[in-house]
């Protein structure tokens, strides 16, 4: 598998991963804005919008018809958080070119209809048309409250607000309610607007040949668009500060089964040729069912349902979760610290290690058996360009020595507890 980068105008690249493994293109806009909590809810809502209607394909039946002429392409978007950069992908995935009918081009194609919802969106008057609004609205507020009814996601995101307070990366990335709600066609035409000008833009193809016509097609689009990309936001991010004092929090719902969530900040941080430390230690710490949580807390102790920990070293923290008995608590997170502090003395088995990197590895590995896989690595992996191979390789390297100093610059930040309402 190769890896071609192309510079299709200021601050829009194109990235060409050869794979002849898959009977599909994918073919994905990806882009890159710092967070912002003021306009986080409307951000996340603009794909969903994008990709449902445009000019041209005024409805979904419309761009149904069309999909399925493409045979059967497939039209997909999603927002995430990449450190402190927020991410909106927009793509489409579409049969290879060798195995369409004759003199027939779907990959071409495909290009010309994914571009036509980004740069050609149905608007009118410098807004989006209220009765898209309104539905693409009312989509999202179904999402917020199926993240409200996952208690496990839910207490993960009430720590990430308490763990980080007014930094946006702390905040739900389809915001709340009452802002969905208040998000007006001009506003998200306005975000629209900025998306194309100022964002960072990764195309990426996954395919059996290289997409000219696909670059060609960008470099069109993006020349008529007045470009105000600042390459600085690609290298800024800010990290938690440690504390003594850790925060400690309950809430309590209508539930059967408590959540714990505890949030720590890391020392090591950064990317993975600084961190890969970090991703070892956690996945001793509480990723697979040789990890210190889950032999010791969950199993010997029988003190949850589940306890897990895992890393995001783009942001230097680490979390733990864990479903529990309102009577065990206290006893997991008391549990949950010991095991910290046995990995801070370097109390774990070798053969753990070994374990640990057969897993992370194998994992890597995997990504190069599916387009969309590959996609997301080299969407999220912004600044450093490595192939999950190659991560495997900086992965192997982690010593016995670089895991324990990882553990010990992981300090407790915030504890969330969320418990069963008590009897009246």
């Amino acid at each position: 598998m190769s890896v071609k980068k192309i510079n299709i105008a200021d601050g829009v690249e194109g990235f060409y991963i050869e794979n002849n493994r898959f009977n599909t293109t994918l073919i994905t806009y990806n882009f890159y804005l710092p967070l912002n909590s003021n306009n986080m809810a409307t951000n996340s809502l603009l794909p969903f919008l994008l990709t449902s209607c445009s000019e041209q394909f005024s409805d979904y039946i419309q761009l149904n018809i069309e999909l399925l002429d493409l045979y059967g392409a497939d039209i997909s978007c999603s927002v995430s958080k990449c450190a402190d950069l927020f991410h909106v992908k927009i793509g489409i995935n579409v049969i290879n070119n060798n195995l369409a009918l004759l003199n027939d081009a779907p990959v071409s194609r495909a290009a010309e209809l994914v571009s036509d919802l980004i740069f050609a969106p149905a608007v009118c008057e410098n807004s989006f048309k209220d009765a898209d609004v309104k539905r693409e609205k009312r989509k999202t507020i179904e999402r917020i409250e199926g993240e409200i009814n996952n208690k496990k996601s839910f207490a993960r995101t009430r720590l990430m607000e308490e763990m980080f307070g007014s930094d946006p990366y702390g905040k739900f990335i389809y915001g709340s309610v009452n802002e969905v709600d208040a998000i007006t066609g001009q506003q998200l035409y306005s975000a629209w607007q900025e998306l194309l000008s100022l964002a960072y833009v990764r195309i990426i193809v996954v395919g059996n040949e290289e997409p000219k016509d696909v670059f060609t097609l960008a470099n069109k689009y993006f020349s008529s668009v007045n470009r105000s990309f600042n390459p600085e936001m690609l290298i800024e991010t800010k990290y938690l500060p440690e504390t003594n004092t850790p925060t400690d929090i309950t809430e309590r719902f209508s539930v059967t089964q408590g959540k714990i969530a505890m949030g720590f900040t890391s020392s090591v941080k950064g990317s993975l040729k600084e961190a890969a430390a970090l991703s070892v230690f956690s996945d001793i710490f509480g990723g697979g069912p040789y990890s210190k949580l889950f032999e010791n807390v969950r199993e010997k102790q029988s003190l949850c349902y589940y306890c897990s920990a895992a890393s995001r070293r783009t942001k230097g923290f680490v979390t733990v979760q864990s479903g529990v008995e309102e009577k065990n608590a206290q006893k997991t997170i008391d549990a949950v610290l010991k095991e910290l502090e046995d990995m801070k003395n370097g109390n774990f088995e070798d053969s753990v290690i070994t374990a640990s990197k057969k897993a992370i590895t194998d994992s890597l590995y995997g990504y190069n058996d599916n387009a969309t896989a590959i996609d997301i690595w080299y969407s999220r992996e912004i600044g450093e360009d490595i192939s999950p191979n190659e991560a495997a390789d900086i992965v192997m390297k982690v010593t016995r020595e670089d895991i324990i100093n990882a553990a010990k610059g992981v300090k407790l930040h915030t504890v969330y507890r969320l418990l069963p309402k008590e009897a009246e």
